[in-house]
């Protein structure tokens, strides 16, 4: 019978949740408390290289007390040797869900759990770097009872979702199929034809900001959840963007609205989900469609310093970054570079509500000593504006099932332009100075505006 001394903490095995194939790595916390050892370690990394090897998601079910701290340094490089294992399987395009179970803590949550794609924690687990009666034992300080669980976890925005222990298997199966990079069916013999888009309408200046701010139109939370079937939701440590995965007319794609809320203001916390979102699409090859509608960046001076400058330009990186597929729809309010953010992608379609500024019209009469009026007009912020002098595509459809067949129409040509090309073709289009056009991809994708029937 196998002692204790030789018992694995971690064990290996192929499974199925739903119709999606997995590769589980599973931590015993009768074994030694789910401690990480040397032993577990090399277990690990080649359950890594074997999912990455066969293309299999991983799916780690973390219980773990930390690294074995009785072996010592040889315990403690686990966490860097799953660390590189994991960035390895992400270079392969491989997606590795986390599930935190009672108890998640230490080098597993850091190097394991904190930074898998998806993430979720199982009701009234512990989660957290370290657990309480370590805490206690080095500070003297007792923590609360609502302290470091998957609950506060997920608060934070380190946790996707919490589900109960029941419910676990199920929210897997919808993420591994919201993840399948499984192309899209072939198209029927005679598919529908796309939704035309609108024309551009007439109005300019204030006139569209007034009509954009008066007319009845989704939040951007709700619109993103509508372009999506089963979606499973990316959480931030605010809901001041709201970022999904899931099927968008059978395509695998991440969808962001910026902002959650109908013009609202993007925190910090927002800007970091953003970023996940764009690096999470690149290393999987999803799509990434960004739904703008926001103010701009929360202004405030506890926004300041938490560093909502390098928040928006590590964003902005991101998305410019991004692997996959990029799409912008700007189906409200754009304020300024704080919208600008998400918008930096292949090709920006705008919808009749849409308006993009340079800042929002209020703060530039104050920087310009004009009325709001006179600033929305001389900043061109309407979509006809827009699209002549370049910085939109194309017009959209403003409804969510139109818009959802546009989107995908829109995705497919994409899709076809080689990644590389696509990637140095949107370098170029950001590069420069505004023209029509100036991005081949949007050339590809879309035709001229002035093309596009009414």
């Amino acid at each position: 019978m196998e002692s204790e001394r030789d018992a694995s903490a971690v064990s290996v095995r192929r499974r199925t949740f739903g119709r999606s194939p997995a590769l589980v790595v599973e931590w015993d916390f009768a074994v030694r408390g789910g401690t990480f050892g040397e032993h577990e370690a090399d277990l690990f990394v080649a359950a890594c290289a074997d999912a990455a090897g066969t293309r299999t998601p991983l799916v780690t079910v973390l219980r773990s007390g930390g690294t074995r701290l009785q072996e010592g340094m040889q315990s403690l490089v686990g966490i860097p040797r799953a660390a590189i294992a994991l960035q390895d399987l992400r270079a392969a395009g491989v997606p590795h869900i986390a599930v935190a179970a009672a108890p998640t803590t230490g080098g597993v949550w850091v190097s394991i759990g904190s930074h898998a794609d998806l993430r979720v924690g199982v009701r009234g687990a512990t989660v957290g770097f370290s657990g309480p009666r370590v805490i206690e034992a080095m500070t003297g300080t007792t923590l609360p009872a609502d302290a470091n669980t998957a609950e506060s976890a997920a608060l934070a925005g380190l946790l996707d979702d919490v589900v109960a222990a029941d419910e676990v298997d199920g929210w897997v199966a919808r993420a591994l199929a919201a993840l399948d990079a499984e192309p899209a069916p072939a198209p029927s013999p005679s598919p529908a034809p796309a939704p035309v888009p609108p024309a551009a309408p007439s109005r300019h200046g204030w006139d569209q900001v007034a009509h954009s701010r008066s007319t009845e139109r989704p939040a951007g939370r709700d619109l993103a959840a509508a372009l999506l079937t089963e979606p499973v939701a990316l959480r931030g440590g605010d809901p001041s963007v709201a970022a999904l995965v899931g099927r968008l007319s059978g395509r695998p794609a991440v969808v962001v609205a910026l902002a959650g809320d109908r013009a609202g203001r993007v925190t910090v916390a927002g800007y970091r989900l953003l970023g996940r979102a764009a690096q999470l699409a690149g290393a999987l090859d999803l799509a990434l469609v960004t739904l703008v509608d926001t103010a701009g960046a929360d202004p405030l001076p506890d926004s300041e310093r938490e560093g909502i400058a390098p928040a928006i330009a590590d964003a902005m990186s991101e998305v410019l970054a991004c692997g996959g597929p990029t799409i912008a729809v700007v189906h409200g309010e754009g304020g300024s570079g704080g919208a600008l953010a998400g918008a930096v992608c292949d090709a920006v379609a705008v919808t009749a509500d849409g308006w993009f500024a340079a800042l929002a019209p209020e703060g530039a009469a104050a920087a310009l000593r004009r009325t709001p009026k006179e600033a929305a007009d001389m900043m061109r912020v309407a979509p006809a504006e827009l699209l002549a002098d370049g910085f939109a595509d194309a017009m959209a459809p403003g409804e969510p099932a139109k818009l959802r067949e546009w989107l995908g129409a829109a995705l497919d040509a994409a899709r076809a332009v080689e990644p590389g090309i696509r990637l140095q073709q949107r370098r170029v289009h950001w590069s420069g100075p505004l023209r029509p056009h100036s991005s081949a991809v949007a050339g590809k994708i879309f035709p001229r505006h002035d093309q596009i029937p009414g």
